[in-house]
Order: C-alpha cells, then sequence, then structure tokens
C-alpha cells in the first residue's frame, strides 16, 4: 500500500505546532512566566460548567480536561493521565489546590472546583459531573497529584502586576512552558514569575525534547465504575484512556524501538464483557491502520482482536492490558509523530549524524502518509 500525501500537507501539520526558532535564543529570550493566578483558575470551572450544559457525546476524561482549557484560553498538547499524573511542562505540581487546577491519577483527572469542599469535575461513569476527591471511592484509587498550569507574563509586566489575567489571545494561543518540577511545597503566590528559563513549547532542551521521552507504562489501569460490576462503556473508557498513554511508546521512533508492537487504530470496540466472582475477560477490537515493529512498519487496514483481564482488588476493577502488543488511537498518533519531525527538521543535526537525522525523518513522513491516506 503506497501512501499518499502531499508534502505541504506535512508542512502545514508542522507549522501547527507553533514557530520554531534556534534552541539557544529561545530560551534566552524568553520573557516570564506565573502561575495561572485565582481569576483564571474561576475561568476555568465556569467553562466546565458551560461545557455540561452543552454536553452531548461525553468525552474521555483527559480529552475533556484539555477541551476546557483550550476554550479558556490556555491550551496545551493533549496529554493522557498517565502523561499528567508524571508531569508536563504546561504544569506545575502545587499541594495546595484551587479552582482551576488539575487532580490527577494514574488513569483519570479533572479539574478542581472547590478546594474548600474537595470536589473536582470530570468525566466519570454516570457522565459529566463534580465528585468529591476525597471520598471512600477515589481515595481507592490511590493519592492524587495536584497541578497548575503555567503562562507566559506578557511584556511590560513585572512582579507587581503579573498576576492580571492575560488579555493577549497570542500569547496564550504560544503558550510559554517551564520543565516540570517535582516538590511537593506549594507553588508561589499569583504573579511570583518561577525561577527557571522559559522553555518554547515547540523546542526544548535534550531532557524534553520529543526524542527524549520516558516510554514506559503501566501494566493495567482502574476501571472508574459507578455499580459493583463495570458496563461496556466504562470498560472501554478505560481502554481508551490506557491507549491514549501508550502512545508514549512511539516517542523517540524511529530512533529508539519500541518494546513491543504499537498499532494505530482508527476505532475501538468493546465486543464482550464475561465476568465470574471477582475476575473477568474483555474481548475488544480495533481498526487498526498502521503497524510499527521495531524498525519496521506496515501499512494495512485490518481489524484485530484485543484481549485484556479484569481482576477486583480493594482499588476496585482494574483492567490487565496486553503486555506483547500496544494500541494507539490515530489522533495521538499523529500529533506525537509530527512532534518529533518538527523537532528533526527544525534542530539542525551535525554532520556525522545529518544521514541519520533525515533518515529518521523519511521513516516518520512514511508513517504519516499511511495515517493521512484516506482510503
Amino acid at each position: 500500500m503506497r501512501p499518499r500525501i502531499l508534502p505541504l500537507t506535512l508542512w502545514m501539520l508542522v507549522a501547527l505546532l507553533g514557530p520554531l526558532a534556534p534552541a539557544s535564543s529561545a530560551q534566552d529570550d524568553s520573557p516570564g512566566v506565573r502561575l495561572l493566578n485565582g481569576a483564571e483558575g474561576l475561568t476555568l470551572v465556569n467553562t466546565a460548567t458551560e461545557q455540561r450544559a452543552k454536553a452531548g457525546r461525553k468525552p474521555d476524561c483527559s480529552h475533556l480536561v484539555r477541551q476546557i482549557y483550550v476554550l479558556s484560553g490556555f491550551p496545551y498538547p493533549y496529554a493522557s493521565s498517565f502523561d499528567l499524573y508524571n508531569g508536563i511542562d504546561n504544569f506545575r505540581r502545587i499541594s495546595t489546590p484551587r479552582p482551576g487546577d488539575l487532580v490527577v491519577w494514574r488513569g483519570h483527572v479533572g479539574i478542581v472546583t472547590d478546594a474548600a469542599e474537595h470536589t473536582f469535575y470530570s468525566s466519570v461513569s454516570s457522565g459529566l459531573r463534580t465528585e468529591y476527591y476525597d471520598s471512600e471511592y477515589w481515595k481507592a484509587q490511590g493519592r492524587p497529584r495536584f497541578y497548575r498550569y503555567v503562562l507566559p507574563v506578557p511584556a511590560g509586566l513585572n512582579a507587581g502586576n503579573a498576576s492580571a489575567p492575560v488579555k493577549d489571545e497570542a500569547a496564550q494561543t504560544g503558550a510559554t512552558v517551564v520543565p516540570v518540577r517535582k516538590e511537593i511545597a506549594d507553588a508561589p503566590t499569583a504573579g511570583t514569575s518561577l525561577p527557571a528559563k522559559a522553555v518554547s513549547p515547540a523546542l526544548s532542551t535534550s531532557a524534553t525534547s520529543p526524542l527524549n521521552h520516558p516510554s514506559a507504562l503501566p501494566p493495567s489501569i482502574i476501571v472508574v465504575a459507578a455499580g459493583n460490576w463495570p458496563t461496556e462503556e466504562e470498560i472501554g473508557e478505560a481502554i481508551s484512556e490506557f491507549n491514549s498513554g501508550a502512545g508514549n511508546l512511539l516517542r523517540g521512533w524511529p530512533a529508539a524501538t519500541p518494546k513491543r508492537v504499537v498499532m494505530v487504530y482508527d476505532q475501538l470496540r468493546v465486543k464482550r464483557v464475561d465476568l465470574k466472582r471477582d475476575r473477568g475477560q474483555v474481548n475488544a477490537e480495533v481498526d487498526g491502520r498502521l503497524s510499527i515493529g521495531g524498525k519496521e512498519i506496515e501499512g494495512q487496514r485490518r481489524t484485530e482482536k484485543m484481549v485484556c483481564e479484569l481482576r477486583h482488588t480493594p482499588q476496585g476493577w482494574q483492567l490487565q492490558v496486553p503486555a506483547n502488543r500496544a494500541y494507539v488511537p490515530r489522533d495521538v498518533a499523529i500529533r506525537i509523530l509530527a512532534g518529533q519531525l518538527a523537532f528533526l527538521t527544525q534542530n539542525q543535526a551535525a554532520p556525522n549524524n545529518l544521514d541519520r537525522s533525515l533518515r529518521q525523518q523519511s521513516e516518520i513522513v512514511h508513517a504519516l502518509g499511511f495515517l493521512f491516506d484516506a482510503n
């Protein structure tokens, strides 16, 4: 199967990731940064409330949270709850949350709506709703982490007036990010610049570049179930969330070989769930279009069975995913591969690595060709 894709399409895709510049000047000339202030946090909560009123088809938790942030003027690249739990550049971990912050578990994410009441808004089994993150159910999912959004301080603002909401739409769209800090201490008060250099969202240091991202995945995910027994829809949401996180396996490819075969798919269907006491099996199907195993790629549309095990634990129903294969949604794969292509094309390789860099770019373009092929 030969991919049919115009070079212009790929360059437009790369351009969507933002303007790129030499790494040294991007880091040295970037403006200051600050954390989301209280007023901006309430904007996120209000947007979440409006989304609930307009809700049609229920998205999964990580897509819902990102949609609310983007609609509120605080964009960031899509990240699964697993990525958010580990920390991404657009957020800083804090210990005392307030409205608008993220509350994240491995496998679930929401937006804090009232820190005093310990409530958060998210997509759960019963729909888009507000729940208590200190309830017995959510305590059983493990200790959550809280994160606050990082955004740039516009030129002309200083520490005394930087707490004012950002009005410059262009500045919000190209949000400056800083490396995530792992300390547990509270974040500085609104308007206090972080004592670190800002980094362009498209150009980061070698430690945070799209080619050097950890690819480890947990072996299972907790199914958020409203009742004693998980439904097919609830299991499907858990699988989708896990598969979005599995996109990390593609980071660094083709330079880094995935530890398991990765199938990129268009659609996931849960066909049957068999439960008996505290164990069960899930039979699902994925409509795949691209398979990446090692450095080999195969672009062929086919339907493949996916079998997962279910176990009931003190924390709830736990979904065990296949150990030898990974399944990644098409939109997640495109986003990750396009980011890698942008990084390679805009960062000049050393003369002795130029041929290697060009080969990697060619392989990524080849894979994207299969993903954009309409047939």
